[in-house]
Order: C-alpha cells, then structure tokens, then sequence
C-alpha cells in the first residue's frame, strides 16, 4: 500500500487533474489511498468569506461565496463529461456550499464568528474536493471512492490548529480504509480536516493536508509516502534566491524536519512526523515531471557516491521578518530560576521562540514578526535590560554530518565574509547551524553558502 497526497496547484485545472489521473493509474497497482488538499486557492477564498463576515458584510460574503462555488462548478464542467460522475458530483457541490451559504446566515444572524464556525467554513474546501476529485478519477475509469475526512480523523477540539489523536485516528483509518484497498477500491480524502469526538468539525492548521497524509499512512502502515507538489523535491535552497539549487536526493528524518522548522516551505514541521514515528519512507515528487527522482526521505541518509562519504550539508534554509532579543541582566550571574522568568514572558503572550543562545548574564533568541513586540519587551523589561532588533534574517546550513566533518564551520564563515552576523546558533542535535543576519543580507548569505557548500564540487 501506498499513500499519495496532491496539492491544491495539482488539482487546479483540467490539465492539472489529467497529470493527477495519469500518476495514480501508473500506481495503481501498489494500492494508492490518494488525499487532496482543496481545489487551487480556495481555503483563502474561504477565509475572505469570513473576514467579510466579520466586517459586517454579509452581503459581500454571499457574493465571494457564490464566487468560489462558480470556479469549482468551472472546474467540475472541465473535468467531466456529461454522465452519472458528473451528476453526483453536481449534487455533492451542490450540498458543500448550501452548507456555506446557511453558515454565512448564521454568522450574520449571530454577529460573530466563533473558531468553531471559522472550522465549519474553512473545512469545505477539502470536503468539496475529495468527492469532485473521486468523479473525475472513476470518469477516467479507476475505483475511486471519496472518503470524508471527519469519519478517519479524530481530533481535539483546539479549533484553527486541532491536534489529532494519533491511536485513535489509525484505528478509525485501518478500519474504514483497509476494506477498501483490499476490495480494489481506490479512496480519496480530504485533507487538513478532522472531527472532535462529538462529530464537530475541526481544521489541522498550517501543513494539515500534508499531516492528514502522513497520519493515513501511519495507520496503513504504508510502504510509501508521497507528496507531490509543483516542485523538483527539496533543494539545495530557495531557488527564487538560488536560480542553480537543486534537488537533494536523499535526506534522513531528522534533516527533513529541521529544513521545515527552519524555513523550506516544501513540507512543514509537523506534518512527517507520524510517517517518521512509523519509518514510513517519503518521497516528494513534482506533479509536473513525474518521472524527475525528486527526494526520498528514510531514517538514515544514505553514503555518497560509489559508497563514500556524502556531503556534511544537504541544504540551506532562511527565514526573514525576525526579531531578535536580546535579555542582559548581571542578576543571571549564579542565580537561579531567572531564565523561568524570562520564558514565563513568552508563554504568557503565546509567543514561540525559535533559536536561544546563552551566556552567563545574556540570553539571545529569536523569533517571527509579531505585533506584540512592544508588550514582549516591556514585559522582559520588568526582570532585566531588553533589546529588540527587527528586521533581522536566520539563515541555517542543515545535514546530520555537520558535526562530524572536520573543516565545515571555516567554510562557512570564510564564505560570510564580511556580513555581520548577529547571532549563532547550533542545535543540540547538531544537524544545523544557524546565524541571524540583518535581513537585508539574507539574499546575499544564502547565494554565498550555496556557492561555496554545493558549487565548487567538494563535499
């Protein structure tokens, strides 16, 4: 069994679908459960709706609705031939955004829209698209069957970013989906939603039609999991940055996870970790050159060529729209509890810290862009002196033989040259080493690496 997940750019037009259709008939027989994110753009169109409703205009929301159903129907008309595919997916849609339309009454009748309105909303892009896509796929002939993703997915009920219960959502996973694939049926699912307990729709957050696949395939136990995207496979780097980055082969869990927390917007964080837990291998591929090797993702990254060792770093990553905060006080020296306190700060505001550096009377971290950064500072002002400096950049160097690789930190520094960095971060795990640059130079610092790490032919 395999399990392939499908971006919302792979299912945005006819010409898209048909590349969808095509790889799924060429996988056929390894037993494909397929999940699918919603149809091009329409989870931002739905959050228009809301952000309507909650100005007030209802009338609006009605209208940007009305919008979105007309380009899946647009879609639905492209896709499929007259015939009974059409027609049920005709009565689906139909369902999907009579739906919506009676959530925009409510929210309007009510004045408000609570998060668990905002799930029900935002949830219908994946509902709608999973049986759209079921039609298409059993018009072209193969047994697709659309599953709702609130029967396979249990979750809390932490609306905007529910958290799924793992156990419990394997065993809900093998039971509706194992009879399936051994019948021959080929189902298809819709990602980044899930239910609480009681049945309340809920929505995965960021990286959730990826998770949604990963959690399939967990419970599967599948032999594969594939993501495919419009990209080659994770790179050597952004190439909006670096136009000659590259595909990477071959990553280990740990790099994968680490180039996700620290910036490649491929796959996010959170969204392998069930398939990693499981040691189910991924594969992300590009929906538009299926037959490009794209980049496997294992346990263990593999040796290099003909058996040698293989490069210390695999890719670079960066983030820009950072702070950086700095927290100096002399009552550090040989105290205790004092770097509680300062960490108590950032719990308080609901503020996630990135990378920590410390000394004995300084700790430095960063962090994303929040308004919140004035209070953020006032707060730490009240324990110690404070400094914020925005505008700043991470840029981090991954690859689980950093450490071991003698020469790798002269390198690096010898490429910055005389970019001022700020700030320098390893991880504990010692698979990156990151430093905080002003962001301004974050362009020039990723090129410079790249240069320097993946062009000059060594290691």
């Amino acid at each position: 069994m395999i399990v392939m997940k499908f971006g919302g750019s792979s299912l945005c037009d006819r010409d898209a679908v048909d590349r969808v259709a095509g790889i799924v008939a060429d996988r056929l027989a390894l037993r494909p459960a397929v999940v699918v994110s919603a149809v091009g753009d329409t989870t931002d169109d739905l959050a228009a709706v809301l952000e309507r409703v909650r100005a007030g205009d209802a009338h609006g929301a009605r209208d940007a609705a009305r919008a979105v159903r007309l380009r899946h129907e647009q879609v639905m008309g492209a896709v499929l031939p007259e015939g009974p595919e059409r027609r049920h997916a005709a009565e689906s849609l139909g369902s999907v955004f009579g739906k919506l339309e009676r959530l925009i009454e409510g929210m309007d009748c009510l004045g408000e829209v609570s998060p668990r309105s905002s799930d029900a909303v935002l949830a219908l892009g994946e509902i709608a698209a999973a049986p759209l896509i079921a039609s298409f796929l059993s018009s072209r002939g193969l047994p697709a069957e659309a599953v709702d993703p609130r029967e396979i997915i249990l979750t809390d009920a932490a609306h905007g970013r529910a958290v799924p219960i793992v156990d419990a959502s394997a065993a809900r996973c093998a039971g509706r989906l194992r009879p399936m694939l051994e019948a021959g049926r080929l189902p298809v699912i819709g990602g980044y939603v899930g239910a609480t307990a009681e049945g309340v729709t809920t929505t995965l957050g960021r990286g959730g039609s990826d998770l949604t696949a990963s959690l399939v395939a967990r419970a599967l136990g599948a032999d594969d999991l594939e993501f495919w995207k419009d990209v080659d496979g994770i790179l050597t780097a952004d190439p909006g940055i670096v136009p000659e980055a590259r595909p990477v082969p071959r990553l280990s869990f740990e790099e994968a996870a680490e180039l996700a927390f620290l910036g490649a917007r491929v796959l996010h964080p959170a969204s392998i970790q069930p398939a990693v837990e499981a040691g189910v291998p991924v594969r992300v591929k590009n929906s538009y050159r299926r037959d490009a090797p794209g980049t496997l993702i294992t346990r263990e990254r593999s040796a290099g060529p003909a058996g040698g060792p293989s490069r210390a770093v695999v890719s670079i990553a960066c983030k820009l729209d950072q702070i950086l905060v700095n927290v100096f006080s002399t009552r550090m020296l040989g105290a205790s509890g004092f770097l509680r306190r300062v960490f108590e700060v950032f719990e308080r505001l609901d503020l996630s810290v990135d990378h920590i550096a410390t000394s004995e009377v300084n700790v430095s971290v960063t962090l994303c862009e929040t308004p919140r950064a004035a209070e953020l500072a006032s707060r730490l002002g009240e324990v110690a002196e404070v400094e914020v400096r925005r505008g700043v950049g991470v840029v981090s160097v991954v690859g689980d033989r950093i450490r071991a690789t003698p020469g790798v930190a002269a390198r690096l520094f010898g490429a910055l040259g005389d970019i001022n960095v700020l700030l320098i971060t390893h991880g504990g795990s010692g698979v990156n080493l990151s430093f905080v640059v002003e962001s301004g130079s974050v362009p020039l610092a990723v090129r410079r690496l790249h240069a320097a790490l993946f062009e000059d032919g060594r290691a």
